[in-house]
């Protein structure tokens, strides 16, 4: 073997070597954080685990919080898709078994304050300009709904025959119904001043720009957003705002389902 051809076989190895090196710490390292997180659910008597399902690696939390059981996941989606221009994806997303009292979808998304009245809203008017501005609006906001709830919660939800609830002032939030008069009334009766106090408790999650998306259906209560929960600590946020929006309900109830 030539000097030249064993100097680039050695340099190969070396930087084998080296990639093999930084998996290794990294992995120690995550496993470690995983641990450090399931004695932290322990301790609060939550369970965790970790699992990969459809590109995604996620953690996932079950528990009890007064009464409300629920689950909530972190997931990051893993690298090497099939499109690797594609932004990958984070979300943090919380789930309560709960029953707000009613009988269709209610979404609400979480803007910045102050730009709840300059939100995209679906065209009016019935020419077929209008109907095409209000299909791409639909359509986009239905595929929104499926990566921030997930897609079975997504196939649960049209969400593109949801309608934007007018009148409504919440700071940093848009409401949106499938049944207006449903939406407009839970909104009176205490779910509107539920929200715009979370948003104005500083210690809430409610109370930053990057606030949730909320979920409303029959038999649950969802909280999602486009980043992770990083600790129990973020995950603790969620679940108090989740279960504080639960008392909103004046014929609420702990859901069977």
């Amino acid at each position: 073997m030539s000097f030249e051809l064993a100097l680039i076989l050695a340099f190969f190895i070396l930087g084998v070597t080296a990639v093999v090196m930084v998996v290794i710490v990294i992995s120690r390292r995550q496993a470690a954080k995983e641990e450090e997180m399931k004695q932290a659910a322990s301790a609060r008597g939550w369970t965790f685990a970790t699992t990969r399902e459809k590109g995604y690696r996620i953690h996932r939390w079950t528990g009890s919080t007064d009464g409300i059981p629920w689950i909530a996941e972190s997931l990051a989606q893993s690298a090497g898709g099939h499109n690797r221009q594609q932004r990958r994806h984070q979300i943090g997303r919380w789930h309560g078994s709960y029953s707000p009292g009613i009988n269709a979808p209610i979404a609400v998304m979480g803007v910045p304050k102050g730009k709840e009245a300059v939100a995209p809203q679906i065209a009016e008017g019935v020419s077929w300009v209008a109907k095409l501005a209000q299909k791409a609006v639909g359509f986009a906001f239905d595929k929104a709904i499926d990566l921030y709830f997930g897609d079975a919660i997504g196939k649960e939800v049209d969400a593109g025959a949801m309608h934007r609830i007018d009148g409504q002032k919440i700071p940093g939030f848009i409401v949106m119904a499938a049944d207006r008069d449903e939406g407009a009334r839970i909104l009176s009766q205490g779910f509107e001043k539920a929200l715009t106090d979370l948003t104005s408790d500083r210690a809430s999650v409610m109370s930053n720009d990057n606030r949730p998306w909320v979920l409303l259906r029959p038999n649950a209560i969802s909280l999602a957003r486009m980043e992770q929960l990083r600790d129990v600590a973020e995950l603790d946020g969620f679940v108090r705002a989740g279960v504080a929006l639960t008392r909103a309900f004046t014929f609420g109830r702990r859901s069977l389902s």
